[in-house]
């Protein structure tokens, strides 16, 4: 799949990390070790989807759900490993039109989900279900996804996509749980993540010449024949048969042949735009649970 191609290296190079804990980022020693990690606003965590968001059925109120696909670090050490889920909620949708591909889906992100169970609400993650407000509250980590997409595209989003979230807000994590979530992190491997399209191509058809008139001949007639019976007696006259016409049996009509139908390309993430305004460093990081 080629928007999720871009990141194969990347999850080949995790998997490694994943396998040895991740130990290629420096965690501090358990005797220095700090109780908490500040993550700060504005850091971005690159993600991949994991689940697909249809064309016709993707509506506010449905759950995004994908991973990290790259580990986030912070205070010289792991502070998100790659493969840590992240759920959000779907605020608002626009469709494409067929003046103008592109889509642009909003989503609150509401929650990072660590592999060992460790659970992270953001800013926003109780009222995620409630109608969108006028503006977005501040610290929030809401994000604009424009997607270049036609209206023949049979998904918004597809398995894969590569969108990135910038955090509203400051993140404080509970270190011993993020040091115990690593060696569990595991990215999606390649492959796995296939395109969930149902859009086949199809070739087309030449159709059918028909068939021409099929004429069968008529006759000719035949003449008249004449007796001559001798002086003073009328001839005697037989007669001919008149002749027919062809007969003309139609043919049948050809029909029309149909045009390759070829799918259209793959939905492309090409911006993940924060839509609340940064906060100031100085806000109150969220805690976690």
């Amino acid at each position: 799949m080629k928007h999720f191609a871009a990141v194969s290296l990347s999850i080949s190079l995790l998997g490694f990390l994943a396998g040895s804990n991740q130990s290629g980022f420096a965690q501090p020693s358990p005797a220095n070790s700090p109780a908490s990690i500040t993550v700060p606003a504005g850091t971005k965590v690159e993600l991949v989807v994991t689940r697909p968001e249809w064309a016709q059925s993707a509506k506010v109120g449905d759950t995004v759900y994908a991973q990290t696909s790259f580990p986030v670090v912070a205070g010289g050490g792991m502070a998100i490993p790659a493969g840590t889920y992240v759920e959000g909620t779907i605020k608002s949708v626009t469709r494409p039109t067929r003046k103008f591909d592109r889509a642009v889906i909003q989503v609150l992100f509401t929650k990072i989900v660590f592999a060992n169970g460790y659970i992270v609400d953001l800013p926003g993650a109780t009222s995620a279900m409630q109608a969108p407000a006028a503006n977005p509250a501040q610290g929030e980590t809401l994000i604009a996804i424009t997607i270049q997409v036609t209206p023949a595209n049979d998904l918004l989003l597809d398995n894969g996509a590569e969108v990135e979230m910038t955090l509203g807000a400051p993140l404080q994590l509970d270190a011993k749980q993020v040091a115990h979530s690593i060696p569990f992190s595991r990215l999606p491997q390649p492959g796995q993540l296939r395109s969930a399209t149902a859009c086949r191509n199809i070739p087309g058809s030449p159709g059918t010449p028909g068939t021409p008139d099929t004429v069968i001949p008529g006759s000719p007639g035949t003449p008249s024949t004449t007796i001559s019976q001798g002086p003073d007696l009328p001839d005697i006259v037989i007669p001919g048969t008149p002749a027919t016409p062809d007969t003309v049996i139609p043919g049948s009509p050809g029909t029309s042949g149909t045009p390759d139908y070829i799918c259209p390309a793959e939905p492309l993430v090409i911006s993940s735009t924060p839509v609340n305004t940064q906060p100031t460093q100085s806000s109150q990081p969220v805690a976690a649970r």
